[in-house]
């Protein structure tokens, strides 16, 4: 890894500028904490972002991609920081095939931009980060995150069919063409996923899209408690309705996602159905009527305009303005859910989304409910979690109290460590910001 002071700032802002892709602007929007880089690029292609990273490779210079920021209080500070390379100038929607469910999109291009093309067609990628107007595809990628859709869809990485990156040299590599494996065979375009750019710049990306459904319900049922909520849950997936959500939010999330809270302990499961208008119709009954089989509290119907509003700030639950003051995200397995859930507000005032049927729960505090002391409370969280074989993701204020945003490495990471040290031999991309300081 270069040092700051190794890099001569003046040579690699001429070489930038002299290939035109110098971005004359306050660096201070680039900031990671306390880290701001000594130049700031916006390149328009894939050719010019070959450019930035060959350059940065050859001054040694770290690079830490941007997008539309919605994501950059992931991952653990820097360890080095010369070169902002931001990636909004690649936003074109390559080529949308209708006939073949297909569509080709450059890493910059946002998602709501993506989905605006697409719903011309009646069609969309099921892809619902927070934030989908700011938040880019590179980006969604990079993390891997995956929101509410997961439930019928799976994971971004499960949506991509091919992809267009650039390696730390600059080197532009092709899913389908230049297909990039190390020596024991991975392909490389799907570890890119989820790697927070530390193995390479996603440059492009193709989708498998899927038709829009032409009808979509919510059922709104409250619980007097989580478990209540969880089995109900679990009833209604066992009985194959075609669920494109489902989630359980405690009284704290449904009141931030602008809903009313009747009393103390109660948790609503919101279940998510899409299709044919008549099938819809009757699997909203069905779930209803499971529902009160378990003992629920209330249940209604929201219809496709109030269902789509509410699942959108469901989307956004603890994101609608920025980073939350601090975000977890525990990954456990659907039978796990409960307990992660139980861990978290047994002794916080968390708002709270648990995703049933992945075990994933997200957690998320204003400033007046943070724990007082935020490294002793994720320490806590983590012992226990890790008692169950489940993971904590801090995904916002990660340097609070210096605490890790990943946690303990995990098994394989030998491998990680091998991939990183093949793809990226400098450690110029996005050094230290991943798991065990990749």
């Amino acid at each position: 890894m270069k040092g700051e002071t190794r890099v001569d700032a003046a040579r690699l802002r001429d070489e930038l500028a002299d290939a035109g892709l110098l971005l004359d602007t306050d660096l201070s929007t680039y900031a990671i904490g306390d880290a701001q880089p000594l130049v700031g690029v916006r390149p328009e292609n894939i050719e010019g972002v070959a450019i930035v990273l060959a350059t940065a490779s050859r001054h040694g210079a770290s690079v830490v991609p941007w997008g539309g920021a919605t994501r950059m209080g992931l991952g653990n500070l820097p360890s080095s920081y010369h070169l902002a390379l931001d990636m909004r100038g690649l936003s074109d929607v390559v080529e949308h095939r209708p006939a073949d469910l297909t569509v080709t999109v450059e890493a910059g291009c946002t998602v709501q931009a993506l989905q605006d093309v697409l719903r011309q067609s009646g069609q969309y990628v099921p892809l619902d980060p927070p934030m989908p107007a700011l938040a880019t595809v590179g980006g969604v990628l990079a993390t891997g995150l995956g929101g509410p859709l997961s439930t019928a869809f799976g994971l971004p990485r499960d949506l991509v069919i091919g992809m267009r990156a650039v390696l730390a040299n600059g080197s532009v590599v092709k899913n389908g063409g230049i297909v990039v494996k190390n020596v024991t065979g991975y392909a490389m375009d799907r570890l890119y996923i989820g790697a927070m750019g530390t193995l390479a710049v996603i440059a492009e990306a193709t989708f498998k899209v899927t038709p829009i459904p032409r009808a979509a319900a919510t059922v709104v049922a409250t619980f007097l408690s989580l478990n209540a909520a969880v089995i109900a849950c679990n009833k209604v997936v066992a009985q194959g309705f075609p669920l494109l959500a489902a989630e359980v939010l405690n009284g704290a999330a449904w009141s931030r996602v602008g809903q009313s809270v009747n009393g103390n302990g109660e948790h609503i499961l919101l279940l998510r159905v899409g299709g044919r208008p008549s099938a819809v119709a009757r699997s909203i009954d069905a779930c209803a009527a499971t529902c009160r089989e378990v003992g629920v509290a209330t249940v209604e119907s929201l219809d496709d305009v109030a269902s789509a509003t509410l699942w959108g700030n469901v989307t956004n639950l603890g994101w609608e303005s920025g980073s939350p003051e601090l975000s977890l995200r525990l990954l456990g397995t659907p039978s796990q859910g409960a307990e992660l859930a139980a861990l978290v507000e047994n002794e916080s005032e968390a708002a709270v989304s648990l995703s049933v049927t992945r075990g994933v729960l997200k957690a998320s505090w204003v400033s007046e409910t943070v724990p007082a002391n935020v490294s002793a409370y994720v320490a806590r969280v983590r012992e226990s979690s890790g008692a169950l074989g489940a993971t904590v993701v801090v995904e916002s204020r990660s340097a609070h109290e210096g605490v890790d945003a990943w946690g303990p490495t995990p098994d394989g990471f030998a491998v990680m460590r091998q991939l990183k040290n093949e793809y990226d031999p400098q450690g110029i991309l996005n050094p230290g910001r991943y798991v065990g300081g990749l």
